[in-house]
């Protein structure tokens, strides 16, 4: 059995009932997992806090219902996933409703590149990659490429079957080597 899991249990038992102690340390252990799920969902620095808290609401609110059957980080996953998910479609939701009302619409800003060392220049260019991707496939994609989940913990996350799963990662890996060559073959360039 996962190191994780017991604790998680353990900590999610004592919170239900309303142990902020419990909740808080449980808080401070999945607060960066939801950060690097959300900012890999490709959800904007400025929506960030909001997500977190809406995700963290929603587990606290469902804390009674979770039974131990899975590890607890699968079940923060789904529900990150699914709060970028939603968050992403609000967006789309408002952009299209702008326009139709005639309104001009403003991108959110991009990040600025810090002066930080390669790593962090890899880490944009992937968030870039990532953001270019269709949601279905960029959540199957991070979770097995970078969460490093296996596909029957996805599968639980996404909520679909095992064979969906395999089929969206294999498009999602074609279609970041797609977006990868673009971006390389016009020197990186956006």
């Amino acid at each position: 059995m996962n190191e994780r899991v017991a604790p998680d249990r353990e900590w999610a038992g004592h919170s239900a009932p309303g142990d902020l102690a419990a909740w808080r340390a449980l808080h401070d252990q999945h607060l960066p997992l939801v950060v690097r799920i959300a900012r890999r969902m490709g959800v904007a620095e400025s929506d960030l806090a909001d997500l977190c808290q809406e995700v963290f609401l929603r587990v606290y609110r469902g804390l009674g219902g979770f039974r131990g059957e899975a590890q607890f980080s699968t079940w923060m996953y789904r529900i990150t996933v699914n709060e970028a998910a939603r968050l992403g479609r609000a967006h789309s939701l408002r952009r299209a409703l702008a326009t139709l009302l005639g309104r001009e619409v403003t991108p959110a800003p991009a990040r600025a590149p810090d002066d930080e060392l390669a790593r962090a220049e890899a880490a944009r260019v992937l968030n870039e990659i990532l953001g270019r991707m269709k949601p279905k496939h960029r959540a199957v994609f991070m979770l097995f490429e970078l969460e490093e989940l296996s596909l029957e913990e996805i599968a639980a996350v996404v909520d679909c079957p095992l064979e969906t799963v395999r089929s969206r990662l294999r498009h999602a890996r074609a279609e970041f080597d797609r977006h990868r060559r673009q971006r390389a073959a016009v020197g990186g360039a956006r």
